[in-house]
């Protein structure tokens, strides 16, 4: 029936160019994304599986940093656990020279070079650090675990624990003067510094390895009577997997090492090589501090190997992870030009045939003369 109010024909092509026109956006969308997914409507169960995805390869990435940063860490306690255990067999030959009588009055020479080595020994334990942690002296994992002082009391802004032994410390602060005292578990020692009141600063007691911040408003007694209970796991945990356990399987565990000259570490601080007696008691002490090292050797190296399996594992996981992401999230390139030509010419040709549409209108003008 010819109609001049309703034109089916136009109207029909005009939704097909529409619907051409929507289809041909989203191709040029793609196209120049990259990407096959680019708003949830285009896949919503495709997008977030590809997001929970991506989010489990941005872990795994850092879990390879992780791995990269532990073996680094390992690497330089390596070298300082191989140099005391260099530093050890020199003060076994010096031991062994001073046990034997051709050695005549000579012996305070050894003792002096004995002991300047034990120094440098106990120097290394107390200075090998990664990002701050001592490496090698057996508080690596330590941390405060209790005790008084707490930060946002008593003026305390912050408590940092570097190299602290396992222990409770106490301060006794009177006249802006503040002493921290370690207990028997630590070796009983103090460290006097002065915190004047109304000074806000950083204060570190490094022989005892706390630090302690305070603001402006400290009193000269704030810190009277307070104490630090330092404590925990002396181990080093490193994350190098993102299966979802976290607290367990995707960490590797570095039990510390301690080669500290104490009680608790080498147990050679009080030698010396004076005489024959002390020499031969050296030599014993010696043989068991070089035992001792030489299990800090193999700790540093087992763990050095494992985070370097684990480090080539998590490799290979990221790779598959985020191979998976792609087939889902990724525009295959090939067919989606396919498809935007198919919609090109839909296109052209329903603008074609809108155009003829229009104009068969035009044939009721011949009726009305």
């Amino acid at each position: 029936m010819p109609s001049i109010q309703t034109n089916v024909a136009a109207n029909t092509a005009l939704r097909n160019v529409a619907m051409s026109s929507t289809g041909l956006d989203k191709q040029i969308a793609k196209l120049s994304s990259g990407f096959r997914i680019n708003r949830s409507g285009d896949d919503a169960a495709g997008l977030a599986i590809a997001n929970k995805l991506r989010a489990e390869s941005r872990s795994l990435q850092q879990a390879s940093r992780n791995a990269s940063q532990a073996t680094s860490m390992l690497q330089i306690a390596d070298g300082a656990v191989n140099t005391i255990s260099g530093i050890l067999d020199r003060m076994k030959e010096l031991a062994t020279a001073s046990n034997s009588s051709s050695i005549g009055t000579q012996r305070d020479k050894l003792d002096a070079e004995f002991q300047s080595l034990k120094s440098e020994i106990g120097r290394i334990a107390g200075t090998t650090q990664y990002q701050g942690a001592n490496l090698v002296d057996g508080t690596l994992g330590l941390k405060q675990t209790g005790g008084t002082l707490a930060v946002g009391a008593n003026d305390v802004t912050s408590i940092k624990i570097t190299g602290a032994k396992a222990d409770t410390y106490t301060f006794t602060h009177a006249a802006g003067v503040a002493t921290l005292t370690t207990g028997a578990a630590a070796g009983d020692s103090t460290q006097v510094l002065a915190i004047p009141a109304g000074v806000a600063g950083s204060y570190n007691f490094d022989k005892l390895g706390i630090t302690v911040g305070v603001n402006s408003s400290v009193t000269a007694t704030d810190l009277n009577g307070l104490t630090i209970t330092v404590g925990g796991t002396a181990a080093a945990d490193f994350m190098v997997g993102s299966s979802g356990n976290y607290s367990t399987t995707d960490l590797v565990s570095l039990t510390a090492v301690d080669l500290s000259t104490g009680a608790t570490g080498l147990n050679i601080a009080g030698l010396n090589v004076l005489n024959a007696t002390t020499a031969q008691a050296a030599l014993t002490a010696l043989d068991s501090a070089i035992d001792s090292s030489n299990t800090a050797i193999g700790t540093i190296g087992a763990a050095q190997s494992r985070i370097e399996f684990a480090s080539n594992n998590v490799a290979t996981i990221t790779q598959n992870v985020i191979a998976a992401e792609s087939t889902i999230r990724d525009a295959d390139m090939a067919a989606e030009m396919t498809s935007f030509t198919k919609y090109q010419i839909l296109q052209q040709a329903g603008t074609a045939m809108l155009g003829q549409a229009n104009q068969s209108a035009q044939t009721v003008l011949s009726l009305l003369r």
